[in-house]
């Protein structure tokens, strides 16, 4: 069973091409609009310019990093649930999740059962689909 999601905008901040397709091929099957900033620049324009459900943000980019960019973010929009994906330690995305204001985080590589189970927090689970 998967979560209907049809109705929901993701946006997916990451610079390494294999991991946005791996979190796209996973996220696209609840129906959900699969968007892409490969940058924190990119994903702090695209933030004030599509309505966005939920953000899932990579922390080490180029350009700016997704602390700075969560920051920026919030600025804007204080409620839109911000992610925090990377293979830092748990205390380090701990502190970068406090400074910034995200939502959580998530250690990478993210298995889907608990990446799906950590947006339904925001989401709600949906109309499971058999």
């Amino acid at each position: 069973m998967l979560n209907n999601w049809k109705n929901k905008t993701i946006l997916i901040v990451e610079d390494d091409t294999i991991n946005f397709r791996l979190m796209d091929l996973v996220l696209g099957k609840t129906g959900a609009t699969i968007l892409w900033a490969k940058n924190g620049a990119e994903a702090v324009e695209m933030a004030k310019n599509k309505a966005v459900d939920a953000i899932l943000m990579d922390v080490h980019m180029p350009l700016m990093d997704g602390n700075q960019a969560a920051g920026l973010i919030r600025q804007e929009n204080k409620n839109v649930p911000i992610i925090f994906l990377s293979a830092n330690t748990k205390q380090e995305l701990e502190s970068f999740s406090q400074i910034s204001g995200s939502d959580g985080y998530l250690n990478k590589p993210v298995q889907s059962d608990i990446l799906f189970g950590t947006i339904n927090k925001f989401f709600g689970s949906g109309k499971p689909e058999n």
